[in-house]
């Protein structure tokens, strides 16, 4: 009897154990649906000036699209140039991605004590130059994003979380970019 009921146990702990579990895709960051912004240029220069730190909370590497590569995209496909004066320098001084490990304060009786803390910075100069290369309008852009996960996560939902943190700064910074543009180069922005 007891070989019996220990052989019904284990099948059916093996039937539970085959269903199928949800996987959640990773978030696709498209760079076509942000907003563009036109710019009274017949030039635009983009510089990447920003030089990754290798440290351990750094994890550019780590992933799959660094936020300097979905800036420097969207700098290249988002900014429409219209006209036939002035050049616009676009300067990438700043684009990390920081993952640190914090203590949860809010933490209950049996959640984690120390979860991780994602952060996204974006620091990037505009200067616009007329044909005789005097300086006739500049502005600074800067952003920060963060977000935190449970220390222990699969790496499909880190690149979930890291991926809907990327989308989110980036729409931090393209609407903080139109407001700068809007201030300080209000003149030789397109409708």
């Amino acid at each position: 009897m007891y070989l019996k009921n220990s052989f019904v146990t284990i099948f059916l702990i093996i039937v539970l154990s085959c269903q199928p579990l949800e996987v959640l895709k990773p978030i696709e960051i498209d760079i076509s649906k942000f907003d563009n912004i036109s710019i009274s240029a017949k030039d635009i220069e983009l510089n990447l000036k920003y030089n990754s730190i290798f440290s351990k909370n750094n994890i550019e590497y780590q992933i799959q699209k660094s936020p300097s590569d979905i800036i420097m995209q969207w700098h290249k496909e988002n900014i429409l140039k219209i006209g036939n004066e002035n050049k616009l320098i676009v300067n990438i001084l700043d684009s990390s991605i920081l993952k640190n490990e914090i203590e949860n304060i809010d933490a209950k009786k049996y959640e984690e004590k120390t979860i991780f803390k994602y952060e996204i910075f974006f620091l990037v100069e505009f200067e616009l130059y007329d044909n005789s290369d005097i300086l006739i309008a500049n502005t600074t852009v800067e952003t920060i994003r963060s977000t935190t996960s449970q220390k222990h996560i699969s790496l499909n939902e880190t690149e979930i979380i890291i991926n809907d943190l990327l989308i989110l700064a980036m729409k931090d910074y393209i609407k903080e970019t139109k407001n700068q543009l809007s201030i300080y180069m209000s003149d030789y922005l397109g409708n």
